[in-house]
């Protein structure tokens, strides 16, 4: 990028480090092939992915068996979704004899990013969940923590607000 530029919209997206860079081009050099295979090509990924999660385990405070590498943020965010829907199910299932608090209930704002939004609404439409969107302020185009905590239900099994939007720029409080 130009250095006369400015760039705005870290929200959504940011120019990659030097240091990114140079990793990910030894890696499409070196480290290009099936991690799963025997060929040095293919170990040498599999290295990589293992000390990669073993560095992000390490940032995070967690197990490096623990860190789940995705396509990106829609996969992800798919992912926590299902398993927050599958996991409430579950011990829905196991606590049957006390008495199951209804479908699983999930909150994010009417303003979240489509990779979380179309997923809930799916989820709703279907009847496999029930999903409530907080509006955010008209003044400050925030969530307000106090709308959230007042949609939260015994059933509530995820909360997901985007820290800042990629459309407005305005983070949570």
């Amino acid at each position: 990028m130009s250095q006369n530029r400015i760039y705005m919209d870290y929200n959504a997206t940011t120019p990659l480090d030097p240091e990114v860079i140079k990793a990910i081009d030894e890696a499409l050099t070196d480290a290009w092939g099936n991690p799963s295979s025997t060929y040095t090509a293919g170990v040498k990924a599999k290295t990589i992915i293992n000390e990669s999660r073993e560095n992000v385990a390490r940032m995070v405070g967690g197990k490096a068996e623990d860190i789940i590498f995705t396509s990106g943020g829609t996969e992800a965010n798919n992912m926590v979704i299902q398993c927050a829907v599958e996991h409430f199910r579950r011990n829905c299932d196991a606590a049957e004899q006390n008495g199951c608090p209804g479908l699983p209930h999930l909150i994010s704002s009417n303003v979240e990013h489509d990779s979380v939004k179309l997923v809930l609404e799916h989820l709703q439409r279907e009847g496999k969940a029930d999903a409530t969107f907080v509006p955010v302020s008209t003044v400050t185009g925030r969530v307000e923590v106090a709308d959230v905590m007042a949609a939260l239900r015994p059933n509530t099994c995820l909360v997901s607000i985007m820290l800042a939007n990629n459309e407005t720029g305005s983070s949570c409080p």
